[in-house]
């Protein structure tokens, strides 16, 4: 019948051998249209249900690995090659497939984790750097002023001379931290009227952004210092919950020009450390990348593809031996083409390979008591048409398809609407490209060799 109007269907019982039903499927699903009807529908007897289960966690695994291959910049996952997978599609066996997809996110959970850890730590290794950095700056331009006015000294000497001399400093307390830039106006006056202005703060900008160890985002900061009256105390209380109120990141000031250049020098060593751990981490990543996207040659899938094609298929192949029945041979009743028949039975006849068991199809004798699926063969240039037609319904079994008209009136009247010459040069362009990269975009379209519903 064609485009004109659906194919005839026939109705039967197809009988498998219960050890090599699941190859006699894929046998017929590569080879073949064919639909099953669900005999387990009623009691939900679902005997190969926790292979699905496998297959689903593998599926979930997978998306994991195809979320973090974008983001790796560079890392192309070849696709659509559909037929190669078919063809090699029996070098991949499900335990060997699943144990490995286990492994790996094993592997990548723990070095996500590991390299979460080191981010943090990196991070606040760089802020404490950037305070340790801000306090020596502080500290030695205090402590190259003199400590003892004299009357002779001049006024420039006496503007570089510290507000606060040693015995001073060290009945003050002091808080330091980093702040966002964007948060300094507002921190310093809650800080002013929580103390009610008995507290000095001093901002210290950072000229490159930092990586703020909570969100990971890298933001403009600046490094304070508070000054207040008593080394502990109710106004330290006051202050730290003003800090905990703003979620700065606190960090201890250095009492003294010498232990400021200790910790500096220990903190450089430490940032030194962690960036190093960190690119072997993307060390890693690039490598593994590159194990999942290659490929075996020019036009097949990467790795990871194939692996996901091959869930697909096995997660299919499983759910149609979900509705068989029957312990010794698996019985369920299918709809197929009628043209189909002698192919069918010749494929069945042959069997598979490996084994002398033999499958086979018993067509009902009786007419069929419900109604046959519509299923309507198409090719590349009519399945666009047939889907225009879909949209709005599915014809009947044997009714007339108006995918026919669809596909002789579509371009005409579509022409019309586009009659200039822009639009049309504009799609005769895009006409021009979709035909150069149809082998590249042939399987991202629903067409196939048929319709069925």
């Amino acid at each position: 019948m064609g485009i004109l109007r659906s194919e005839t269907m026939k109705h039967g019982t197809l009988v498998l051998p219960t050890d090599h039903a699941k190859e006699f499927i894929e046998l017929i699903g590569q080879s073949t249209a064919m639909q099953f009807e669900d005999m387990n529908a009623r009691d939900h007897a679902r005997t190969y249900k926790k292979y699905i289960q496998r297959i689903d966690e593998m599926e979930r695994i997978l998306r994991f690995l195809f979320d973090q291959l974008s983001r790796v910049p560079g890392a192309t996952v070849e696709k659509n090659n559909v037929e190669d997978f078919l063809v090699n599609s029996s070098a991949y066996k499900l335990d060997d497939l699943e144990g490995n997809l286990k492994q790996l996110y094993t592997q990548y959970v723990k070095f996500m984790d590991n390299n979460s850890t080191l981010q943090i730590e990196r991070n606040q290794t760089v802020e404490e750097k950037e305070v340790v950095a801000a306090a020596l700056q502080i500290l030695a331009g205090g402590g190259a002023a003199p400590s003892v006015s004299t009357g002779d000294e001049s006024f420039e000497t006496s503007a570089k001379k510290p507000m606060l001399q040693e015995d001073a400093l060290a009945r003050l307390g002091y808080l330091a931290g980093v702040v966002p830039k964007a948060d300094e106006a507002r921190f310093a006056r809650a800080l002013w009227r929580a103390s009610r202005g008995n507290v000095f703060t001093q901002f210290t900008p950072i000229h490159e952004k930092v990586n703020d160890p909570k969100s990971g985002l890298a933001v403009d900061k600046s490094v304070f210092v508070i000054y207040f009256q008593g080394a502990s105390g109710a106004m330290q209380v006051k202050i730290q919950k003003v800090c905990s109120a703003f979620g700065v990141n606190m960090y201890n000031w250095p009492a003294d020009r010498e232990s400021a250049s200790r910790r500096l020098t220990a903190l450089k060593q430490t940032l030194s450390e962690k960036t190093r751990a960190m690119e072997a981490y993307q060390n890693f990543m690039k490598s593994e990348t590159l194990d999942l996207v290659a490929t075996r040659g020019e036009g097949t899938n990467s790795r990871i593809e194939d692996w996901r094609l091959f869930c697909i298929k096995e997660k299919s192949v499983y759910s149609v031996l979900n509705m068989c029945s029957g312990d010794l041979a698996l019985c369920v009743n299918v709809w197929y083409p009628a043209d189909a028949e002698d192919k069918i039975k010749a494929l069945l006849k042959e069997g598979v390979a490996g084994t002398s068991e033999k499958a086979f199809l018993t067509p009902d004798r009786k007419g069929p008591k419900s109604m046959p699926p519509t299923y309507i063969r198409t090719n590349e240039y009519t399945c666009s048409f047939q889907d225009v037609v879909d949209t709005y319904g599915i014809p009947k079994y044997q009714e007339a398809n108006p995918a026919l008209l669809a596909t002789v009136s579509f371009p005409f009247i579509f022409g019309m609407m586009y009659g200039d010459i822009g639009h049309g040069s504009l799609l005769l362009m895009f006409g021009i490209w979709l035909c150069r990269n149809a082998e590249s975009l042939r399987f991202t379209s629903p067409c196939s060799s048929g319709r069925g519903s």
